[in-house]
């Protein structure tokens, strides 16, 4: 793995009330988002901050954005050596944040 990955560019835009950030669960590589609820690979796995023992606030996610797939214009071949966001199997590296005590936390899953 390199000492620096590839720089990407996140373009931020908000999303309007009762419509989800994701249209649907099946967009590997092109889930990664701010806020709401997090698209979890596998069963919830919210941490509790070190500091006051609270369940720390969901931040954001950070899909397999390189996944080959024919819908993600981030594509990179699957067959070469690459993709740099790959996160195991399609997975996902979840940020939480305990706005009290100031302490982060990430979980990463597998798809």
């Amino acid at each position: 793995m390199p000492e620096v990955l590839r720089e990407y560019r996140i373009k931020f835009e908000k999303v309007p009330e009762g419509e989800p950030a994701i249209p649907a669960d099946e967009n590997l590589g092109i889930r990664s988002k701010l806020g709401g609820e997090p698209i979890w690979c596998q069963k919830p796995e919210v941490p509790k901050c070190k500091g006051c023992k609270e369940k720390m606030t969901f931040v954001a996610q950070i899909d397999s954005m390189e996944h080959d797939e024919g819908h993600n214009p981030n594509r990179i071949n699957c067959l070469g050596n690459d993709q740099q966001y790959m996160f195991g199997d399609v997975g996902m590296v979840y940020v939480f944040v305990c706005f009290d005590c100031m302490e982060t936390k990430s979980v990463l899953q597998c798809g």
